[in-house]
């Protein structure tokens, strides 16, 4: 017989908040209505550890994983499969009191007609926190890559394009003036309850009304000049990304659950600065 050295007692007692796995792939199948989904996904899964035992059971963290995934099992979302993953690790570590797993996958949706298409390519994000308790919370998420124009170059270009060429000061004003792009990451994560249940198509329609997605495989749907045009008649800072997405999420899905919590985040790879932008919005729908 095995000895089981993870159960022995640790010479330091301290309790551990997050033993787990990083870094966990697998195949997942989504199928919803006629659409089937291949996902290869990524997962974290993390438990906590009383002080009383050296380690957790990491081998029976993975099992759990390829137990549902190794037996073709079609999911409705990648969060069903992180909620039935958190249950499972439950059910076998029963001396932890609350498992998490969040799972990631690239996502590729196909948008036009079979002789002018795109591929554009999102991730998908699914995570739950369950506790021994009962107590559970599940997200669904996404990230989207586009573009912003930053207003702030954009208003002192003008500046000077106006003192460089007073004769033409009424058309400066009246036109979009250059400044530099940023590719922009935004993050949708909302908490799916029994009152609604959100889904990542519905997310990755808002960011891209926003942002824009210019990173395609095929025939673009939107051409890069336009995409560029379109940005810079509407330049924004990262503030602006977020609060625009939470006003779309408002609009556009207005049966999410008051009390469902709601991330949004949005980040610039500056172009013309060795420094990141970044803001966050982290509160309850009801809040936006």
């Amino acid at each position: 017989m095995v000895s089981d050295v993870q159960g022995r007692k640790p010479d330091s007692t301290l309790p551990l908040a997050r033993v787990g796995v990083k870094g966990l792939k697998f195949p997942a199948i989504i199928r919803r209505g006629n659409r089937e989904i291949v996902l290869s996904a990524t997962a974290e899964i993390f438990v906590d550890v009383p002080g009383d035992r050296k380690g957790a059971d990491l081998s029976e963290i993975t099992r759990s994983v390829s137990s549902l995934v190794l037996k073709n099992r079609d999911f409705e979302g990648i969060e069903n499969i992180t909620s039935q993953v958190c249950a499972l690790v439950l059910d076998k570590l029963s001396y932890v009191t609350r498992c998490e797993c969040t799972m990631q996958a690239d996502y590729f949706v196909k948008s036009g007609s079979s002789d002018d298409f795109s591929l554009n390519v999102s991730t998908l994000i699914g995570e739950t926190k369950i506790t021994r308790s009962g107590e559970e919370q599940d997200f669904i998420g996404i990230i989207v890559q586009g573009i912003n124009a930053c207003p702030c170059t954009m208003e002192k270009e003008r500046r000077l394009l106006k003192e460089k060429f007073p004769e033409f000061s009424g058309a400066i004003d009246a036109l979009p003036i250059i400044t530099h792009n940023q590719r922009n990451r935004v993050m949708i994560k909302v908490q799916n309850t029994k009152r609604k249940q959100v889904d990542a198509d519905s997310l990755i329609a808002i960011a891209q009304s926003v942002i824009g997605q210019p990173v395609s495989i095929g025939v673009k749907g939107e051409n890069d000049a336009d995409l560029i045009l379109r940005q810079h008649l509407k330049p924004m800072f990262v503030e602006d990304v977020v609060r625009e997405i939470a006003k779309k999420l408002k609009e556009d899905i207005p049966a999410i659950d008051p009390e469902s919590t709601v991330i949004i985040r949005s980040e610039s790879e500056e172009s013309v600065h060795p420094h990141n932008a970044f803001a966050e919005f982290s509160g309850k729908f009801k809040d936006i």
